[in-house]
């Protein structure tokens, strides 16, 4: 709006000049713009281990614009929040480039001499006055191989042996939950997998606002397999938004709602039988319990209408190959390790386990 009224005040000002002028005006010069000497650097984004690519534009040994990378497979031509601020970490004018310490409440910098040299006292006289194990070590996702490394052995040299990752939270529950599943905590699909789904079934995350980058991936399924997309989560998100089926239950209670999806999937003879005879031990225990859940008590428990698990159920059976990916909505619970274990045994009933997709 704000362009418009502009043009419209410019062009009725040049009407009125070349009514005073007798329609002379001046025509207008146009200046050319002078880039200088700019250098496309591809280079990849340091904010999460995607690996989206950057495509830095340097001019005279300053970045000073960036584009994502068109053909890259992670990004898909596209950028994060993060992804796009991540030239601020070198050029930002609000980066920290020196250590600061807090003085009567203003913040005051310092060397970094007398950084180190008073960090190092204070610990080394608390671990005089309290011993090694009363200082945590937190490590950080951020951390590469190399700084980790060296992390561990700076509080082993310290005399302790409380270190930790800031994602213990997030992916203990997972790691444990997998292991104890599948014999070894770590995830199996790769984006390509995602491209391969027929069925996308996702709980407890939010990747249109948490992970935008994947939400591209799940959307190139939907589009071109026509794969459905059912989003488990008790608010309505951006990205229930974009499912072909969303399912509201109550917080908490995800074991329910896998265990009365998987009542459909026995009472309906649904389950990969082949698959299960071959590679799965131990079913008989899973059937076992999810007799207890039908219908009508995963409707008191979770808050989902029989006929919508059904439905959910005879999707993920029939649209194979199925991808299940599950975040931190269902694992940063009190029986997160319950939930994981109860997405992973889903995922063999429905024998899509070691299948590309």
């Amino acid at each position: 709006r704000t362009f418009l009224k502009r043009s419209g005040l410019t062009a009725g000002g040049l009407a009125a000049a070349a009514t005073l002028t007798g329609g002379m005006v001046q025509k207008a010069q146009a200046q050319t713009a002078n880039p200088g000497n700019i250098e496309i650097k591809k280079s990849v984004c340091t904010h999460c281990s995607v690996g989206c690519t950057v495509l830095a534009e340097v001019q005279d040994g300053v970045w000073v614009g960036q584009e994502p990378g068109y053909d890259s497979p992670f990004n898909l031509g596209a950028h994060c929040a993060k992804g796009a601020s991540v030239r601020e970490h070198a050029h930002g004018e609000r980066r920290l480039k020196y250590p600061m310490k807090l003085v009567d409440g203003k913040w005051q910098r310092m060397s970094w001499d007398d950084a180190i040299n008073e960090v190092g006292d204070r610990l080394l006289n608390i671990r005089k006055t309290a011993g090694p194990d009363s200082v945590y070590w937190l490590g950080s996702a951020k951390h590469n191989n190399e700084q980790a490394y060296l992390f561990r052995k700076f509080y082993a040299f310290w005399g302790s042996n409380n270190g930790d990752h800031q994602a213990r939270i997030c992916h203990s529950t997972t790691v444990a939950g997998v292991a104890n599943t599948w014999g070894y905590g770590a995830m199996t699909n790769s984006y390509n997998d995602i491209h391969n789904s027929r069925a996308i079934f996702l709980i407890g995350g939010n990747p249109a606002e948490a992970h935008p980058v994947s939400l591209l991936h799940l959307m190139k399924a939907k589009e071109e397999n026509n794969a459905a997309v059912i989003v488990c989560d008790p608010r309505f998100t951006r990205t229930a938004a974009h499912a072909t089926e969303y399912v509201r239950f109550r917080p908490g209670t995800d074991g329910a709602l896998i265990w009365g999806i998987l009542w459909h999937v026995f009472e309906n003879g649904w389950e990969d039988q082949d698959y299960i005879n071959k590679r799965v031990w131990g079913i008989e225990y899973i059937k076992e319990e999810v007799k207890k859940w039908t219908p009508e008590e995963v409707e008191r428990v979770a808050g989902v209408p029989p006929s919508q698990m059904k439905r959910v159920a005879r999707t993920m059976a029939q649209n194979k190959p199925g991808t299940f990916i599950w975040c931190m909505g269902g694992t940063q619970h009190t029986n997160g390790n319950n939930n994981t274990r109860a997405y992973c045994a889903m995922q063999l009933v429905l024998g899509n386990i070691g299948r590309s997709g």
